[in-house]
């Protein structure tokens, strides 16, 4: 990562130290590998969660795109031993069900855009590394629980909440579960810090006494 976190800010999960929520980063050993193409605008920003998701994920990897004259190459995202899939609910992109799953002859790579929709739109519809990957989708569910940025719409979620959901499906929703504990503390500690949750709000996790 080309950039320098504050003193202020844990290392590992990026917030003020006296909120750090490492603890709740779990470690999991999934068959699928997570893939993040990440925008390289999203890497300096303390809330992106697809950091989070690659922290949890041992069988995962980010890679930066939107740097001058650096070009994804198709077969860094091509393994003859994995099913490539691509999470970006395109016109064209199949649900993930169990049913999906189900009939998949080889594990798989997750390939997950991390940036704001209209730098993914972009991105997918321009890369010609992502040409030919089969385009997936998770399948409606509850709103997000991500409310540190504006989503473009009432059905829209964050990258770990994304990655999250696939994982329930492809994998165990246990995996799910873990996830999206993570994302709910990262939340509700960076709504307190901006004053904007009561700490007795704070259902997941609390705020830790040293954080007042």
């Amino acid at each position: 990562m080309r950039y320098k976190l504050s003193d202020h800010r844990c290392p590992r999960c990026e917030i003020r130290k006296p909120l750090c929520f490492c603890e709740f980063i779990p470690h999991l050993e999934l068959q699928t590998r997570v893939t993040i193409l990440m925008h390289t605008l999203e890497q300096v920003l303390t809330t992106n969660t697809a950091k989070l998701a690659h922290k949890s994920l041992a069988n995962s990897e980010i890679r930066i795109h939107g740097r001058k004259d650096e070009r994804l190459l198709p077969e860094s995202l091509r393994d003859e031993r994995r099913i490539s899939l691509l999470l970006y609910p395109s016109t064209c992109a199949t649900e993930l069900t169990a049913d999906f799953v189900a009939a998949l002859t080889k594990p798989v790579t997750l390939i997950v855009p991390d940036a704001n929709w209209r730098q993914t739109h972009k991105f997918v519809r321009r890369e010609p590394a992502l040409v030919g990957i089969q385009h997936v989708r998770i399948p409606a569910g509850q709103p997000t629980e991500y409310r540190l940025r504006v989503q473009r719409s009432e059905y829209g979620v964050c990258t770990l909440e994304a990655i999250a959901r696939a994982v329930g499906i492809l994998e165990s929703p246990a995996a799910q579960a873990k996830l999206e504990v993570l994302l709910r503390v990262m939340v509700e500690r960076t709504l307190w810090s901006r004053g904007k949750l009561k700490a007795e709000k704070c259902i997941t996790a609390g705020i830790p006494p040293d954080a007042y």
